[in-house]
């Protein structure tokens, strides 16, 4: 009885043994005394037989195959091109990242900036009761301290003492924020004076030069400016007018050009004579020469 048992347990083994070789041996992969090994070992086993034949037969194709299942060599030749596909478009992404950087650093998306600008819409809106969205502390989140330039020459709130007539809000994001703003207002009584002594406490920025700039139509006169020339660049500022009108204006965006044609959105009298802040302007160009001894 023992030794019965103990040759049952060496066929049991010798049969695990030669079913973990018949894969490799089906590829062809085995060495020569294994294959022979494996086939005197399936002629003398009918069990190890039958379950190589069925392992060896054809995969039966159903309606949801498109393919024969994959041999073991097709397995690991497909792990390989795939792995190698993966370190190849890392590659690819990597010095595609350093390239953008590159030429986002020389100015290079420009033309980027200049196909998204074409693609974005401008924000408008003229409804006065909507005022406050935009200016002080009540503003909502994107119009609120306006790439960092101070907008309180602008009044706080609309009162009752206030005839409002004229007023335009322009958003433009094509890729960098841009604000073009102006209220136009008629003030009753002494709330003029109020005002005009308010505005004397605000900025008094020199603007001459700043964009080409040269001075105010005739029929104004500066009361408050406000100028910043960092990468963040705009003005705001008031200009006075007879019959106790003020007129407000903001026209902020960044890298020193402005995509939106804010011409087409405010009367050009509001704007500082000779002012230009389109692409190519004279003072950006002058400004990346003195600074990057190039042009932009």
């Amino acid at each position: 009885m023992g030794d019965g048992g103990k040759e049952r347990e060496i066929v049991r083994i010798e049969c695990d043994i030669i079913r973990d070789l018949m894969p490799l041996y089906a590829e062809k992969m085995v060495s020569e005394k294994s294959g022979e090994a494996v086939e005197e070992h399936l002629r003398e086993c009918e069990q190890c037989r039958e379950i190589y034949e069925k392992m060896s037969a054809p995969a039966p194709r159903t309606q949801f195959q498109t393919r024969p299942q994959e041999s073991f060599r097709k397995y690991v030749r497909k792990k390989k091109w795939g792995y190698g596909l993966k370190v190849a478009l890392l590659t690819l992404a990597g010095v595609a990242a350093v390239l953008l950087l590159r030429f986002a650093l020389t100015g290079g998306l420009i033309g980027l900036l200049a196909l998204d600008g074409e693609l974005a819409e401008a924000e408008v809106d003229t409804d006065i009761n909507h005022y406050e969205r935009y200016m002080g502390e009540t503003a909502e989140e994107k119009y609120r301290g306006k790439l960092g330039v101070d907008d309180s020459i602008f009044p706080a709130q609309i009162t009752a003492d206030m005839q409002v007539l004229d007023y335009k809000m322009v958003y433009y994001d094509p890729w960098d924020r841009q604000y073009l703003s102006y209220l136009a207002v008629e003030y009753e009584g002494t709330r003029y004076d109020a005002e005009l002594a308010r505005l004397e406490n605000c900025a008094q920025d020199a603007y001459a030069g700043y964009y080409g700039a040269q001075g105010f139509d005739p029929a104004y006169r500066v009361l408050a400016a406000e100028v910043d020339d960092s990468a963040y660049c705009g003005m705001v500022y008031a200009l006075g007018a007879e019959d106790n009108r003020i007129i407000y204006v903001e026209i902020l965006f960044c890298n020193y050009f402005m995509d939106l044609e804010y011409e087409e959105y405010i009367d050009t009298a509001y704007l500082p004579i000779g002012f230009n802040a389109a692409r190519g302007n004279p003072y950006r160009e002058e400004y990346y020469t003195a600074v990057f001894g190039r042009r932009p």
